[in-house]
């Protein structure tokens, strides 16, 4: 107790261990969907399921760690999901990048993030473009991953005259994530936490026992992958036509992190407003950093958490909170194939949630 008080000031901030547990996993359960919908789109673009299993997990960890030792804040880091399926659906499936080269292009704007960070300049590019124009990026990320789950299920479909026409809907599997989509908004709107997760949890369920989706196994021993460094491909970003592919994963990624660690950061208490603007800016320097680590584990590029405002709400005030979530994830490293077990209607439930969620900015756009 003597060495975590000591590492977080937790009378400084008026918080206690129990306190900061409970609050690391009221945030654990509200993000623990991404380790089902992670993977999945990870394996959609041709890496290994278990490579990106395990990926996701190292991320989590090496993202909650970094906020909680350099800045003790109670911010989880994880996967982002717009550059996740920005990744997956447009720089592999339609611009038929290899895997290898996502993960190289994932680590250079990683390192021309962090090198912004460390230079200062972060603050100065996000002042220079519109908020409009941020707000519509984060809105038309939102819109891209509706689309996206929309597509999964075969809702919306291409036919010979448009790429966006209605497909059938007369489906048990449609109306699955029909039920998926409106239970997880009923629990959201009561405030029950980890509502993306319940939802998926029973929808899950339903799938396994009617026989819609087959499950053989819960846990398994890991398997730790080799490391990626010599499957990293970097030539095919140096020249002029990658540029607006390159442009987008620095571009978003700052608008997405700078803006949700500043908006996590007015939900903790004012007390000391010089001190908790350090602990941001130290707290912008760290999300740098494991953004570039986040090809090198076999992830897509590290983003803060809107849902660790759930942990905050629940008394999470320094770093253990995230430590915590740190330490749960670990333990989720034996259950990959529950997680390869969930079928898509409930991850399209969820991600089509998520992407609802993430239009909201929309409305601020002048």
């Amino acid at each position: 107790m003597l060495l975590l008080e000591r590492l977080f000031s937790l009378s400084e901030h008026h918080t206690s261990v129990r306190t900061e547990i409970l609050a690391g996993l009221t945030t654990f359960v509200t993000i623990a969907y991404i380790i089902v919908v992670g993977p999945t789109m990870l394996h959609q673009m041709g890496i290994p399921y278990n490579m990106a299993f395990v990926g996701v997990i190292a991320l989590v960890l090496i993202g909650c760690s970094a906020t909680a030792f350099i800045a003790n804040l109670p911010f989880a880091l994880a996967p982002g999901l717009g550059l996740l399926t920005y990744a997956n659906y447009v720089v592999v499936q339609q611009l038929h990048y290899s895997w290898q080269a996502t993960l190289g292009v994932v680590v250079l704007t990683g390192g021309l993030f962090f090198l912004l960070a460390v230079l200062g300049l972060r603050r100065m590019v996000i002042n220079a473009i519109p908020m409009s124009v941020g707000y519509a990026i984060a809105a038309g990320i939102g819109f891209f991953i509706g689309f996206i789950a929309l597509r999964n299920l075969n809702i919306v479909v291409s036919n010979s005259h448009s790429l966006i026409t209605l497909g059938p809907i007369n489906r048990w599997s449609v109306l699955l994530f029909l039920v998926g989509f409106v239970l997880i908004g009923a629990l959201d709107q009561r405030r029950v936490p980890g509502a993306i997760l319940i939802g998926m949890l029973i929808i899950s369920l339903v799938a396994w026992f009617s026989g819609l989706q087959p499950i053989t196994s819960i846990v398994a021993i890991p398997h730790i992958p080799e490391h990626l460094w010599g499957s990293l491909e970097f030539k095919p970003w140096f020249h002029w036509s990658a540029m607006p592919v390159v442009f987008t994963f620095l571009l978003v990624a700052l608008f997405d992190s700078t803006g949700t660690i500043i908006g996590l950061s007015k939900m903790l208490p004012q007390d000391n407003p010089r001190q908790l603007d350090r602990q941001v800016q130290r707290a912008l320097l760290a999300e740098s950093l494991v953004t570039g680590i986040s090809g090198l584990v076999g992830a897509t590029t590290a983003s803060p958490f809107i849902e660790s405002s759930s942990g905050i709400k629940a008394g999470g005030r320094t770093g253990l909170t995230a430590l915590t979530v740190a330490g749960l994830f670990l333990l989720l490293i034996f259950f990959s194939p529950l997680a390869k077990a969930i079928p898509p209607q409930a991850t399209s439930a969820a991600l089509f949630y998520v992407a609802c969620i993430m239009t909201q900015p929309i409305a601020h756009i002048k």
